[in-house]
């Protein structure tokens, strides 16, 4: 079964765990140890740091080490002299095949308004890129403001809490263009049966979390779960593989 890894870190971060591989060669030994044959990166810098001048440069270059790594962007509103617009962020993604976005919410900031990343949330539609976030970064009434502001935008949400279906079902319900994670803090509660009954296998994409979190018991938590092999080859590669595959560069 072909495992695809939708949440996968490289390059340093902020503050760094010594014992915690970062380099490029390291991250592609544990896909080798757990079987994944692919993995959509981002900077581990920008889940801190946002999207400052350089941050991606990590990213770009180890997506040139192996064509096992799928690039994910960084981006940033284009607030400030210098900083990329969509086009130049477009014309990198190009260069190296980048099938994905990510956008970081920084400090007080929790909320990605139309009048704030509008152009590049147009740009993400127009070239059916989907954006991934983190969901401690942007809260339910936010999120469901975004995809409100931009229905056609296919949306990962990454790190729901274990509790959160109270308000992560309800959203799922309103937005069809909205994914969710399995990974990286959340596993749906009992088994994934429950949640594949209501909304489907396809609405589930697995991130390992790397290097932060081992994988090894999320893939068997999937392998050995009520669902059909069908599902769980769905869960674990097939959703993102069709996901990368509709963008548009």
């Amino acid at each position: 079964m072909k495992i695809l890894d939708a949440y996968c870190g490289v390059g340093p971060w902020s503050t760094r765990d010594k014992l915690l591989p970062y380099r490029p060669e390291e991250i592609l030994a544990l896909m080798d140890h757990f079987g994944i044959e692919q993995a959509l990166i981002h900077a581990n810098s920008a889940v801190s740091w946002g999207q400052p001048p350089g941050v991606n440069d990590f990213v770009i270059e180890a997506a040139r080490v192996s064509d096992r790594f799928i690039p994910a962007l960084a981006l940033a509103p284009n607030t400030h002299t210098g900083y990329p617009t969509p086009d130049d962020y477009l014309a990198v993604m190009r260069s190296i095949n980048a099938r994905a976005a990510w956008l970081f919410v920084q400090g007080t900031v929790r909320g990605l308004w139309r009048w704030h990343v509008g152009e590049l949330l147009d740009m993400l539609v127009e070239h059916h890129i989907p954006l991934f976030l983190l969901a401690d970064q942007c809260p339910p009434d936010a999120l469901d403001t975004l995809m409100h502001d931009a229905p056609e935008l296919k949306v990962v949400l990454c790190g729901v809490g274990y509790m959160g279906d109270s308000w992560l079902y309800p959203l799922l319900q309103r937005h069809p263009g909205l994914f969710v994670c399995l990974g990286n803090f959340y596993v749906p509660p009992g088994d994934p049966e429950r949640f594949v009954s209501r909304f489907g296998a396809g609405r589930l994409i697995f991130g390992s979390g790397l290097p932060h979190f081992s994988p090894g018991g999320l893939i068997g938590h999937v392998n050995y779960a009520g669902i059909s092999d069908e599902d769980k080859a769905s869960i674990l590669g097939g959703n993102l593989q069709w996901l990368l595959e509709e963008v548009q560069l």
